[in-house]
């Protein structure tokens, strides 16, 4: 299992409260590591083309030059997939943020609910401009997964006991054969989770299961290898029994 490196974060605002609220929000909730804060255009200049960061969170009313125009003149000193959020108590510069090719528009005072949407958005946008990752061993893609702090992760396929569809949070999550547990990304359907792999087969509708971890198949439940052999929630619909069989006893 592979994690990515966590995103650079870069914060400008001449509100010192502003900036230690974000920046305890993105640091507690998110996998992101805050490189750097400055309170105007021109500290903030310096210490971006510095440290290259992923993500830049703007003040639009800043002292000297504001946020939009300092986002024009910082655009080519930034790598080509670094994003621009514009952090701000007014409405009214939406749309000439828009023009400056702002990826998002943050209002203060800043709400958790709001934070989510845009970040959950980036790591969506994130996730697209990566491509297929191959495991060079055995030629099979591997998987690729966010987990509930925003972190992706990369995973083989034997280490997929199962998949399951949360209902409660509506997306599909893997479940490891070391007991840990990834969501998927929102988008993720069952056809998506099973065009990975020859070796996942859907049980149930709620369920896709790695066929080279089921140790027997008990009834209408599917009992997998150790240590999740004493899991007992994987049961077989009727629907989905025969292919299943099929795939078993094929092995």
């Amino acid at each position: 299992m592979n994690k990515q490196k966590l995103t650079k974060v870069f914060i400008i605002d001449d509100n010192f409260e502003a900036v230690k609220l974000l920046r305890n929000m993105l640091e507690q909730d998110y996998s992101v590591e805050v490189v750097g804060t400055a309170g105007d255009a021109e500290t903030g200049f310096a210490k971006i083309v510095n440290t290259e960061p992923d993500l830049i969170f703007l003040d639009v009313e800043l002292p000297t030059m504001s946020g939009l125009e300092f986002c024009t003149m910082i655009r080519s000193e930034l790598k080509p997939e670094a994003k621009v959020i514009f952090y701000t108590g007014y409405d009214k510069y939406m749309l000439e943020a828009i023009r400056r090719e702002a990826f998002d528009y943050l209002l203060k005072p800043l709400s958790k609910q709001e934070l989510s949407q845009i970040m959950t958005r980036y790591y969506e946008n994130k996730l697209k401009g990566i491509p297929q990752v191959v495991n060079s061993e055995n030629h099979l893609p591997l998987i690729l997964v966010v987990n509930a702090l925003n972190e992706h992760l990369t995973l083989r396929l034997a280490e997929c006991a199962f998949f399951r569809y949360n209902q409660e949070r509506k997306v599909w999550e893997v479940v490891c054969m070391n007991g840990e547990n990834y969501m998927l990304r929102h988008r993720t359907t069952s056809d998506i989770i099973l065009n990975y792999s020859t070796d996942f087969v859907q049980i149930h509708k709620r369920y896709i299961v790695n066929i080279n971890n089921i140790k027997k198949i008990q009834d209408a439940t599917c009992i997998l290898n150790e240590p999740l052999d004493d899991n007992r929630e994987l049961k077989i619909s009727k629907n989905f029994k025969q292919e299943l069989l099929s795939a078993f006893y094929s092995m």
